[in-house]
């Protein structure tokens, strides 16, 4: 009989358990199974299906995240597991986000292992990505603090959907933050993610208060996300409530998953979103999911000097689960040029907003 890990954020009430990882609140009767399909009754008790279950493991720039302002040219040991607790319409790896335990292999992994995986492959940072890693928080949590004592750094790419508890945990061992942020209303987190927008935003903004590295991505859904008037809303915020030297991508829709029907998002509008964003107040905003240069490079937003050149590529390694290849957005970086001088821009002086090292 498998053995499950207990899981942490979880409260019983009745003949029902609370699951208290993120706002969804699933409440849950024996044997049932929560909204990301990894978290379970047994016995009155919340357990975690996933703890330890890696599904796909590999080594990658960190700017293949994206992170562009954390560290140019690191290596990560980036993992993943199954289960999401979101179930949006546009997902680029529902194979994993959407994927049963047990129906995808996975290779059972200690924190200790993972870690020392990453040592050994010469990784600087432990990725946590591909699935949705906060339906694996237990384990994030005690592989980073682990990552820790051996000098590694850990980044994670989330949906930023989690409840204040849990966060707290998460953001005390986690470095960096990519953020999706899905949409900016509620009614599209409704309607085609199954969930809300308050709650991402108060990630973003407590993440940043807490000292941890945050990036931002917006994926632009053609006719549903992308005009103008949602943008400007969006840069807005971000200007606002994350600083305007928060790093923007924003990333071109691919037909995918339940959203088959749309057409890609074309780059003269990604350009035109990239232009809104910049004039909202927006010093770096880069175009993601494209093989593409100028748009994927850092310029000082003072003088316009060159500061970080990024090469994009097809990616070299191919990631399968059950035959599908995962992340076909993502394209891999070689040749990180990073031109600045003491973190300043080497023409006006500038200080630039990354952390080289």
């Amino acid at each position: 009989m498998e053995v499950f890990q207990r899981a942490r954020w979880w409260t019983r009430d009745g003949n029902y358990v609370k699951c208290d990882l993120c706002p969804h609140l699933c409440w849950l009767e024996d044997h049932d199974l929560g909204i990301c399909g990894v978290r379970k009754n047994i016995g009155m008790q919340l357990f975690t299906l996933n703890y330890g279950k890696v599904c796909v493991a590999t080594l990658d720039s960190i700017e293949k995240k994206p992170i562009f302002h954390y560290r140019p040219g690191s290596k990560l040991y980036s993992v993943g597991t199954a289960g999401c607790n979101l179930e949006c319409a546009s997902c680029q790896n529902y194979e994993l986000a959407k994927g049963v335990i047990g129906h995808i292999p996975y290779t059972s992994m200690t924190p200790e292992a993972i870690v020392g995986e990453a040592v050994a492959k010469g990784a600087n940072g432990l990725g946590w990505t591909f699935n949705e890693p906060v339906v694996w928080s237990e384990f994030v949590v005690d592989a980073s603090v682990e990552a820790k004592k051996k000098g590694l750094y850990s980044m994670i790419n989330t949906n930023g959907f989690i409840q204040k508890g849990a966060r707290e945990d998460l953001l005390s061992a986690i470095d960096v933050m990519k953020i999706d942020v899905k949409a900016f209303s509620d009614e599209f987190y409704r309607s085609i993610c199954n969930g809300m927008l308050d709650p991402v935003l108060e990630t973003c903004t407590v993440a940043r208060e807490r000292g941890v590295h945050v990036e931002l991505a917006y994926l632009m859904v053609p006719g549903m996300n992308d005009s103008d008037v949602e943008l400007k809303a969006f840069a807005t915020w971000a200007r606002d409530s994350m600083g305007p030297d928060v790093p923007v991508h924003l990333f071109r829709f691919s037909p995918e998953y339940k959203l088959l029907q749309l057409p890609k998002e074309s780059m003269e509008r990604m350009r035109q979103a990239r232009e809104i964003t910049k004039s909202a107040g927006i010093h770096y905003v880069y175009i993601g999911g494209v093989i593409a240069a100028e748009e994927q490079n850092t310029y000082c937003p003072s003088c316009g000097e060159l500061i970080v050149s990024r090469k994009g590529e097809e990616p070299s390694e191919k990631l399968f689960v059950k035959g599908d290849q995962m992340s076909k957005f993502c394209p891999s970086f070689s040749d990180i040029v990073v031109r600045a001088k003491r973190g300043r821009c080497p023409k006006c002086g500038e200080a630039i907003k990354i952390k080289f090292a």
